[in-house]
Formats: C-alpha cells, sequence, structure tokens
C-alpha cells in the first residue's frame, strides 16, 4: 500500500493518533489556548461511519486502547498510540525528506489503511465522548483542520458557483480597457473611484449559494456581497473579523440601532458556522449540521484543541476571529473583468474564505 499525503491530511491521521494516547480532547478559546477547565473523556474513536467501522475504545483502568473490529480484538499499550503520534509529528514538520514506513507497520496493525477516512458526511473523525456535566456519552462527527501546513480553506472557490456579481456605473469602452489592464483589485478599485464610478451588488451568480445564504437570512447575500466587495478594495485588509466592523458602518441591509446590539456580526459568524459544518457553494443545503460534534485543530507545535457544537459560542468566536478572505485565480474562475452586458457594465468577484 502507498501512503502518500499533504501535511493537512497525515494531520487527520496524527490527530487520531494522539486523541487515543491523551484519552481525552480540551476545548479551546477563541485564540487557540487550551481551555484546562473544559476537558472531555474520550470513550472511543471511528475513522468511518461505515457499519463494518473499527473501534477504537480507550480503556483508562488498564492504560490501554482495544481495537474491535468485526472479526477481531486487539489491545495495546495507550503510551505506543502516544509515540507513534509523537514521530509522526516529526514526520509531518519534515515532509519533504520524511520515510513514513517506519510507522505504517503498526498503522496498518491496527486496522488503519488509508491516510485520510472515507465518510459520507463532513466528518473527519468520530468521537465518543463523556460530557460530565450532563452524564450524556453522544458519537459526534467533527472536522479537523490543521496548523501544521498552508493555512486550510473554510469556503473553496469554485467559478460561477462563488462569484458574486455587482454592476459598474457606465464606463466608456477605454476605460473599462484601462481598469481590466491593472495589475491588482486595489488598482483596479481606485481607478474607479478616481473616475466616480458607483459599484453595487446585484446577486449571486450560482444557485446553491443564493439559495442557501437565503436559508441563513434573506439579507445573508446583501451581507456577504458587500463584506467582498470591502475585501477586494483592499482598505480594511482581509480578515472577516476586521472588515466586519467596517460593515457595521457601510450598514447595506440599513438597520437601525445597529451600534446598540451586534447584528452584523451575528449573520456572519452564522455564515462561518454553517459553512464550517454543513452548508457547501455548491449543493442546497437543508439546515442539517453534518459535522454535528464540531471542530478540532491541530496547532503548530501538535497541541490540540477542539470547538464543540455544543460550546457554540467559542466554536462561533474562534471562526470568526481565525478566517480572512482569499483570492484565488482569476483566470480559472473567471472574475475580476469588467464587461458590458446589454449597454450596462459588471463585475464578479469571487469568494474564498481561508483560515488565518
Amino acid at each position: 500500500m502507498e501512503w502518500k499525503g499533504n501535511k493537512g491530511e497525515w494531520s487527520e491521521l496524527y490527530a487520531f493518533l494522539r486523541l487515543l494516547g491523551d484519552g481525552c480532547i480540551y476545548c479551546g478559546d477563541e485564540a487557540l489556548n487550551r481551555r484546562l477547565d473544559r476537558a472531555y473523556p474520550i470513550l472511543k474513536i471511528f475513522r468511518t461511519d461505515k457499519p463494518d467501522r473499527i473501534a477504537y475504545s480507550v480503556q483508562p483502568d488498564r492504560e490501554s486502547i482495544e481495537v474491535r473490529g468485526t472479526e477481531h480484538v486487539e489491545e495495546y499499550a495507550q503510551r505506543i498510540f502516544t509515540i507513534q503520534a509523537d514521530r509522526l509529528l516529526e514526520l509531518i514538520k519534515g515532509i519533504k525528506t520524511a520515510d513514513f514506513t517506519e510507522i505504517t507497520p503498526f498503522l496498518e496493525a491496527i486496522g488503519v489503511d488509508s491516510i485520510k477516512a472515507k465518510s459520507t458526511d463532513k466528518a473527519d473523525i468520530r468521537l465518543v465522548i463523556h460530557d460530565i456535566r450532563t452524564g450524556a456519552c453522544p458519537e459526534l462527527g467533527y472536522s479537523i483542520k490543521s496548523r501544521l501546513g498552508a493555512p486550510s480553506t473554510l469556503i473553496n472557490a469554485n467559478v460561477d458557483k462563488t462569484n458574486f456579481l455587482y454592476r459598474v456605473s457606465d464606463l466608456s469602452d477605454d476605460e473599462i480597457i484601462h481598469c481590466n489592464s491593472l495589475r491588482n483589485f486595489k488598482e483596479k478599485f481606485a481607478y474607479l473611484d478616481r473616475l466616480g464610478a458607483h459599484i453595487e451588488f446585484v446577486q449571486t451568480c450560482g444557485q446553491p449559494l443564493k439559495v442557501n445564504l437565503m436559508m441563513l437570512d434573506l439579507g445573508m447575500e446583501q451581507i456577504i456581497g458587500q463584506l467582498l466587495l470591502s475585501y477586494y478594495r483592499g482598505c480594511s485588509g482581509r480578515l472577516i473579523e476586521k472588515l466586519t466592523l467596517d460593515l457595521v458602518q457601510q450598514n447595506p441591509l440599513k438597520l437601525e440601532d445597529v451600534s446598540q446590539q451586534p447584528i452584523y456580526q451575528y449573520k456572519v459568524k452564522q455564515f462561518l458556522l454553517a459553512f464550517a459544518l454543513g452548508m457547501t457553494c455548491s449543493k442546497p443545503w437543508s439546515g442539517r449540521f453534518n459535522a454535528n460534534g464540531g471542530y478540532i485543530v491541530v496547532k503548530e507545535d501538535g497541541d490540540i484543541v477542539c470547538y464543540h457544537f455544543f460550546e457554540r459560542n467559542d466554536l462561533e468566536e474562534y471562526l470568526f476571529c481565525s478566517t480572512q478572505f482569499d483570492t484565488p485565480s482569476t483566470t480559472r474562475h473567471q472574475f475580476g473583468k469588467i464587461l458590458r452586458v446589454d449597454g450596462e457594465c459588471f463585475l464578479k468577484l469571487n469568494l474564498q474564505v481561508r483560515f488565518v
């Protein structure tokens, strides 16, 4: 079997081994620090939601891990999982020269036959945890995000499925040609500002995304359209938290008393949460969350923190403080040039959100 993957994919396997070795998982705050007063004992881990899946059960009294498949049961000392996790972390950090063959025999022995687990939903790993406060032991699916490699995406660009359409006040053909020749968006918008051009949001190009945003809020399309425009203008950087402060001042929905309640901040957090746990740009969304447990984050030093869905405020704050807009390829995703259609000028901007 060939074991090949990027840092993000290997990080999912690292999290699996580390959590079994630790036997518990800590909640994180908005700055990715462990909340030492919030740790959940792990009872079992599954890498898939298939019926014939293998269960990895933590046996704290014996300091061991029981590996139960459909036809056999094995038991391994828990410290072996910690040792293997430590070694895998070293290999991930030096992935260009790493030789993963030294850990693959152990992985195969415990029934792991691929780097990335196969699942029918958005979950990368499934945990049975013990909620000490309620006594419940639910099985929950989690999405794993790694900070060991390149920043991972929350929303991937997908041509017109993630393009937003804007109307630009009438320009001459020469002005359109000159604007389209400029190298970056900040220059384009500075030029349009000098011309006194007015830019207004029209609609989301992709029908699935349009309807999904309406599921969240009838004004959500306008909110994200304004956020995206502010980002490409280059006035307040790319951090969503900071751009939302500008959004409050712009008040695209013309709401009253926006300074009295964090209305726009709340709406943007709901938008991010929906994408984190189930919504996509390409398929109609039912409103159900798939990764129903929340997010697991692998930090640069290998530490792991979790944002549980039932600690929803923490998860929303983490997403709000840790995401930014990103500019994908304008050629591949067909946006960034002003076009004249039926006598009117239009501009497309593309939505892509990445973790900081």
